[in-house]
């Protein structure tokens, strides 16, 4: 009976410290780097922003200006709305 009663928590303790042994900060360490991966692999040419910092589109101000006209136009009377009525009749 002693021996039972000096068993169960050496048998609890030895569980309790098997908790804090875990791997962890090996995942811990690479956390982050499928993400990285993905995003650098969605890029055509990672070294465009580089090599063409100081080059601009070419543009002239009449061409933005109609194109940003157009654009509010847009807003302000939209195009109407085409409803396609596909296998039945509207009710």
């Amino acid at each position: 009976m002693n021996r039972t009663c000096l068993l169960a928590p050496v048998a609890l303790l030895a569980c309790a410290l098997l908790g804090c042994t875990s791997t962890a900060p090996v995942w811990e360490s690479r956390m982050g780097d499928t993400n990285r991966q993905l995003n650098a692999q969605q890029l055509i040419d990672p070294a465009a922003p580089k090599r063409n910092a100081s080059t601009q589109p070419a543009s002239d101000g009449r061409t933005v200006r109609e194109a940003n006209g157009r654009y509010v136009e847009s807003f302000q009377n939209p195009p109407p709305t085409t409803i396609i009525n596909i296998g039945g009749a509207a009710r």
